[in-house]
């Protein structure tokens, strides 16, 4: 499989995630987000004509790409989500200088790391070769650790990222009383950023509309509280990596919504996956105020088998429109639609 790898760089971002407060932001950004960004790009400049052309080979089940979610990477280190079974116990007991929530609160390998795990090594396997960042939530090692960019503070320990709570206030309008909160903004050290990737499925697709979409998607701005300043970013095409197809079993680099004929990828005894309710308000010209329906995606990182008698491309794309009981069953008179797509690598060493 190859991936076209795009980076990601700016100054400041806030990526919200359901249920949590204004004042907290997640510092990656998911596939689902993305690629619906997209779309609000392709609306904005061509239309709903432009759209109904763009998502017609997604909705039969032929996608031109797959979007992966978009991770962290420090100068040419990139990082890559946990597989979930490789953070499984497995019986063997721990050094005694770890403990196992040690390996359970890890995020991020880099991709050295990432490729002992796809063949089959678990945390404890790397263990002895893992340097730690981010308080243990990220490991890459020695070789990738001199790899790093100089740290913007001479004596302090390397952060690929850092999250402020930037305070705010506003006004009542009766009563000209002030409220103060804070919102949550993430920052990434010099040389640092987020990358993801691009799987290209079909040889005609439009590349040149893509990447006019990215760059006109940096401009604009993206995740969340964009109008307060946050978003503005710079993607750029970094080359293009090579990671094992899947066979046997497999990890997702993006959020992932089963279609009903593949929800036997979760019988293995080796499967590993979290659910992740996924909301939020929609974008849209036409209807402002509304939010979208929630749905139930498999997070980054599973670890699942290979449905019988199914190939990749796995998961569905879905309308996310509201509905209400009111006779009115779409009251926002076009499509918003969430990706559930996933990039599927493969995982385990073909056991």
């Amino acid at each position: 499989m190859n991936l076209e790898i795009w980076s990601l760089s700016g100054s400041a971002f806030h990526f919200g995630e359901q249920g949590l407060g204004q004042e907290k932001t997640r510092a990656c950004w998911s596939s689902d987000s993305l690629f619906a960004a997209l779309i609000a790009r392709l609306a904005a400049l061509k239309g709903t004509a432009g759209v109904e052309n763009w998502m017609k080979p997604f909705l039969e089940n032929r996608p031109p790409f797959l979007l992966t979610s978009l991770f962290p990477f420090a100068g040419e280190v990139y990082f890559f989500p946990v597989p979930l079974a490789a953070a499984l116990p497995d019986g063997r007991a721990l050094p005694a200088n770890v403990q196992a929530k040690d390996l359970k609160k890890v995020q991020f390998v880099s991709e050295r790391l990432y490729r002992l795990l796809l063949s089959g090594s678990s945390l404890q396997d790397i263990l002895p070769q893992r340097q730690e960042l981010h308080g243990g939530r990220v490991w890459l090692t020695v070789e990738e650790q001199k790899a790093l960019p100089p740290s913007p503070q001479k004596g302090e320990p390397f952060k690929i990222w850092h999250i402020e709570k930037r305070p705010r206030v506003t006004i009542d309008r009766v009563s000209n009383a002030s409220n103060l909160f804070h919102t949550g903004a993430v920052h990434f050290a010099h040389g640092c950023g987020l990358w993801f990737g691009v799987q290209w499925l079909d040889a005609s697709a439009d590349r040149r509309l893509f990447e006019h979409l990215l760059y006109d998607l940096g401009e604009a701005g993206l995740g969340a509280e964009r109008s307060v300043g946050y978003g503005k970013g710079t993607f750029q095409k970094r080359g293009v990596l090579d990671l094992p197809d899947p066979k046997t079993m497999w990890t997702s680099l993006s959020r992932y919504l089963p279609r009903q004929a593949e929800m036997s990828v979760f019988d293995s005894r080796r499967a590993a996956w979290r659910v992740q309710t996924v909301g939020g308000w929609l974008d849209s010209p036409l209807k402002s105020g509304q939010r979208r329906r929630a749905i139930n995606l498999v997070q980054e990182g599973a670890t699942l088998q290979m449905p019988a008698g199914i190939q990749p491309p796995f998961g569905q794309i879905v309308d996310v429109r509201p509905r209400y009981r009111t006779g009115e069953e779409y009251p926002v008179p076009h499509a918003v639609y969430r990706s559930g797509l996933t990039v599927a690598v493969g995982y385990g060493g073909d056991k």
